[in-house]
């Protein structure tokens, strides 16, 4: 060749010589090839090209030559995908535990050393009268009951006296129904828009009587794919309307009225007298007449719209979303004429209108190295809200609230990944900002940081992984605007005296605070056993400063720069996961434990009430936790013995104190779940051990002889308390519970006043509780419908406590910081249900 390399380079250019017929068998070879021409004249764009549409895998568009390439162009495939899901769901309640009541002893007193029976004519409020089985009725014709009066059996017509039951609870009943329907529009493989729509409603006939609910939701939204761009946008409206608010503790009320009413007093027998009630006494109220046709109602409504617009693709990702919302609440709420405290009735209607208008913007830029375990990302957040709400009280009462916030934030994300050694590691920091035109104070220097490390192979060994995480971060808030503190008006009266509750004063203004300041700091460490086996441990601290409480100043709620407090805790926990072919397993157990104190409190603060009445309540107590309970306690000497009057009575001290903590010591909960094939099972449980209640509902029974404890006990004699006597000897002066000597107002319980001693009503708030058990299983169907479903399920369902009263985590009035007070509190639910899903 090489020999040859001077010919080639002499030789002169030969130019082909093309034929007809050469042409037409280099056709027949092409069509036999069923692709394309060959190009044997070096040019391309002179011959034809055939080819058959699915070839390549897709359909065929176009063919062209584009600087110099052969170009094929798919043709998009444009495709629609329906589908949905159904839900309907049917549950049945019943209420939980409830304080113990007697059915023995009937209205009335002590009269002339002998117990008498007092009727409703007389306004008899204590039930110390005789055993209900020494009675029978006389036939007369008496306004209160049918069957006439109560006179000492063997002296009336014969019949017995009759045992009312006054509960106003009932098994309770709901019924739901939810559909989805989705949308997704694709071309050429890729999403081009995306949407659903879901609906739902339910309907429920409450546990209380002449109570019902009703919801109704609607939601849409809109995904679109503009070449890099998403644009998203959705709507939700949500309606709820209730029978009767409990705002200012109607319901309540309500279930205080039953609970203390006689045994021999039929509610029902007298819920539309000629005056409108019949109630036992004049003190209290018929609850039958309070619920029936009150003209009560509470109406919510919820409405929010909001716009996307993201960018995820490039070394460069932003996303900006913004949405309004408006939310608006109707309560009429008031008490009928003829009721106890208000004898003309009282009727107030209350609206609240809010409007929220919220944008939030983040981007951020991919940072590159040269080095693959190396990573990075800068990234920036801005956070703007603006919040307006409006409150009246039927004109009379306006209140107009508003606040404008940026909240912005620059951070820095790099991360490390040493796949040789199994190393894995990142590091983030940043500073936000906290502007807010409700502020005295705005924050330009809010540091976190937030680190981690990763490490396979832990210790040597190959299947366990660890990793440890440390957090430290500032941020600000404040309370939202709007917010409700009107319960905050139950302050003002004592126990005895809440009937006459009606929350009508909101706070003045949420302007001129100072942020709420938080400083937190988190530990985790998490060993892993080949991802099935998980145990963590983490300890976290938060230091809260400048918290804002509302406080009562001449009539005027105002909310304050009250305190500082500290909250310290633990985590623990364990996560065993079983995968096999058939059955699967999850099961988790944890522990929690925290302590929150306070650790400063405003000067002339100390003790300042948060929530529940003038005489027991929750409240800010420097150096002990926040929302101690404070209340009347017995008197005691230098050791502690309680001191005993020269009655054989303990004595009162006058200065409330600490009787109470409500937080638990721990919490331990543990959740199993079960899959095998086409079945599923969950049991959930929690332990809670410790916390404090006040009972208070125990302390009223008590005060007027409906409870339990007092038929057992009323007839003690000869009790010796245990204490010291005034002139420090050891009490040895016997009592009696209910002495026939003394008036009623002397005797073991009413003594002491409506609510009794406060710290002799504190119990222990332990409770033992199955959360949730389920059953179900879903069955896959190739047809029209994709997947059914069904469901079998509990909550609630048991419920184990040292506790007297109702569930322990009952809040009193439904009002925020009453964690640990319960009077006449409603009961807790326990719910049977079945849910049916159809997926199609």
């Amino acid at each position: 060749m090489l020999l040859l390399f001077p010919a080639f380079v002499s030789a002169q250019e030969v130019t082909p010589v093309l034929s007809n017929d050469y042409q037409a068998l280099i056709n027949a070879d092409t069509l036999r090839l069923k692709n394309f021409w060959p190009d044997t004249i070096n040019s391309i764009r002179l011959s034809t090209l055939i080819a058959y549409r699915d070839y390549y895998g897709f359909r065929v568009r176009d063919i062209q030559v584009q600087h110099g390439m052969l170009a094929i162009k798919p043709a998009y495939q444009k495709t629609l995908y329906l589908g949905g899901q159904f839900n309907t769901r049917l549950e049945i309640k019943r209420t939980n535990q409830t304080p113990g009541l007697q059915t023995q002893y009937v209205q009335g007193r002590l009269q002339n050393g002998s117990l008498a029976w007092r009727g409703a004519e007389t306004g008899e409020g204590f039930s110390y009268g005789p055993n209900v089985r020494t009675l029978e009725y006389d036939g007369s014709n008496y306004a209160y009951d049918t069957n006439g009066k109560l006179v000492p059996a063997g002296t009336g017509n014969g019949q017995p006296a009759n045992v009312y039951n006054n509960s106003i609870f009932r098994t309770a009943a709901m019924v739901s129904h939810a559909l989805r329907i989705q949308g997704l529009y694709m071309v050429g493989g890729k999403q081009i828009l995306n949407g659903t729509i879901r609906m739902g409603q339910s309907r429920e006939n409450t546990f209380i009587k002449e109570n019902r609910n009703t919801s109704h939701n609607l939601s849409a939204s809109l995904e679109a794919v503009l070449k890099k761009i998403n644009i998203a946008g959705t709507y939700t409206f949500l309606q709820d309307e209730f029978s009767n608010p409990n705002r200012n503790g109607f319901l309540n009320r309500v279930y205080q009225d039953a609970l203390l009413t006689p045994v021999c007093f039929d509610n029902a027998q007298n819920a539309n007298g000629a005056n409108n009630q019949q109630a036992y006494s004049h003190a209290a109220d018929n609850p039958v007449y309070l619920l029936n046709n009150n003209g009560n109602r509470y109406l919510q409504t919820h409405r929010t719209g909001s716009l996307v617009l993201e960018r995820k693709t490039g070394l460069v990702k932003y996303k900006l979303t913004q949405s309004i919302e408006n939310g608006y609440q109707q309560n009429r709420e008031g008490y009928k004429a003829g009721s106890a405290w208000f004898p003309n009735g009282i009727a107030i209607g209350r609206t609240k209108n809010d409007v929220n208008y919220f944008v939030e913007g983040n981007a951020s830029y991919d940072v590159k190295f040269r080095d693959d375990d190396f990573s990075g990302k800068v990234a920036a957040h801005y956070n703007y809200t603006s919040n307006r709400s409006a409150i009246d009280y039927d004109a009379a009462r306006r209140y107009r609230y508003q606040r404008s916030a940026h909240d912005a934030s620059l951070m820095y994300t790099q991360n490390f990944e040493d796949r040789y050694n199994d190393i894995e590691a990142g590091l983030h920091v940043a500073n936000k900002i906290y502007v807010s035109n409700t502020a005295s104070v705005n924050n330009y220097f809010l540091p976190n940081i937030n680190a981690f490390v990763k490490k396979d192979e832990f210790l040597g060994v190959t299947d366990v992984s660890a990793r440890f995480n440390a957090a430290y971060y500032r941020f600000n808030n404040e309370l939202p605007v709007g917010r409700s503190f009107s319960q905050t008006s139950l302050l003002q009266y004592t126990t005895q005296d809440a009937f006459q509750f009606f929350p009508l004063t909101e706070v003045n203004g949420f302007d001129g605070l100072e942020p709420i300041q938080h400083r937190e700091f988190t530990g985790r460490l998490e060993l892993s056993y080949q991802n099935r086996v998980t145990l963590y441990g983490e300890l976290f601290s938060r230091n809260t400063a400048n918290d804002v409480f509302p406080v009562l100043e001449n009539g005027n709620l105002v909310l304050k720069n009250v305190a500082s407090h500290c909250n310290k805790g633990m985590e623990l926990g364990l996560t065993v996961i079983h995968n096999s072919r058939d059955l699967y397993s999850n099961n988790t157990l944890s522990f929690f434990r925290t302590n929150n104190k306070v650790t400063d409190v405003a000067p002339g603060y100390d003790y300042m009430p948060v929530a529940g009445f003038s005489n027991v309540h929750t409240a800010i107590v420097k150096g002990a936790p926040l929302g101690s309970i404070v209340g009347s306690a017995f008197q005691r000497d230098g050791d502690n013995n309680v001191l005993i009057g020269n009655d054989g009575f303990p004595l009162v001290s006058t200065t409330p104190q600490v009787i109470g903590n409500p937080l638990p010591d721990f919490i331990m909960k543990m959740s199993n779940s079960f899959g095998w094939r086409k079945w599923y099972f969950d049991v959930q449980w929690e332990w809670k051990k410790g916390g404090q209640v006040w009972n208070g509902t125990q302390a009223v029974l008590d005060y007027y002889g409906r409870s339990a404890t007092t038929a057992a006990l009323r007839n003690t004699t000869g009790y010796v308390f245990a204490g010291m006597l005034q002139n420090k000897q050891p009490n040895n002066i016997p009592v009696s519970f209910y002495a026939v000597n003394q008036p009623v107002e002397f005797n073991r319980w009413t003594r002491y006043g409506h609510s009794g001693v406060a710290a002799e009503y504190i119990q222990k708030g332990d409770v033992l509780r199955l959360n949730m058990v389920s059953i179900g299983f879903k069955q896959r169907i190739r047809k029209y419908i994709q997947e059914l479903g069904f469901t079998l399920y509990a909550s609630n369902l048991v419920l184990y406590s040292a506790y007297k009263g109702v569930d322990p985590n009952q809040l009193l009035y439904d009002q925020p910081n009453a964690t640990g007070l319960d009077f006449f509190n409603l009961p807790s639910l326990k719910t049977f249900g079945c849910n049916l899903s159809i997926q199609f």
